[in-house]
């Protein structure tokens, strides 16, 4: 059985949903980006081309709002996805990296795990601004990741990238792509 590193927001918790509902609920009379139409990684600095610098700056402030990262909802179907993973061998881990300026992140990060894997998931949360450095060569390890480019200290990172589909990653198509967990054994299977 294989090392599983999952992403924690964009694969698990739905953070484009939760920024989007915080932004309207904030500005509701303020111009948005649609879900489907994200087209760059960092949603601040899309809002920030489309409509100005203080929208880039607006979004920003909320993603790094005490309490934001503990409240966005879970994308379909990834927590039964991580339980059967976990029940079929796999060693799997939360790898996600901590928002420079926002003081909440972490621990956000860490009760959102609590609150909807479990007391026992949290001990399986590596945080690392650095995802290169993360892994194992003496085993089939994968990095399920909605970032399109993934780089670091190490030049080969010790894990194969499959990408979790978003609008904004949709042009890079040098990888394996996972669309839905609905779809993760078959996606994962020749990388675990």
């Amino acid at each position: 059985m294989g090392l599983a590193l999952i992403d924690q927001d964009g694969v698990v918790a739905d953070f484009e949903r939760g920024l989007l509902d915080a932004f309207r609920a904030e500005y509701p009379g303020a111009p948005f980006i649609d879900l489907g139409d994200r087209r760059a990684f960092y949603a601040h600095r899309q809002y920030a081309e489309r409509f100005g610098p203080e929208w880039g700056e607006a979004v920003r402030a909320l993603a790094r709002r005490d309490g934001f990262f503990l409240g966005l909802p879970a994308i379909a179907g990834a927590v039964d996805a991580l339980k059967e993973m976990d029940e079929a061998g796999h060693a799997v881990f939360l790898c996600t990296s901590p928002l420079s300026g926002s003081r909440s992140c972490v621990p956000d990060k860490l009760a959102w795990v609590e609150d909807r894997l479990g007391q026992e998931w949290v001990d399986r949360v590596i945080i690392s601004k650095d995802k290169t450095l993360v892994g194992d060569r003496l085993q089939r390890c994968v990095l399920v990741d909605d970032r399109p480019e993934i780089t670091g200290c190490a030049t080969r990172p010790p894990w194969q990238h499959v990408l979790f589909a978003a609008p904004y990653n949709e042009k890079t198509q040098d990888r394996p792509r996972l669309r839905a967990w609905a779809s993760w054994r078959e996606v994962l299977a020749p990388y675990l």
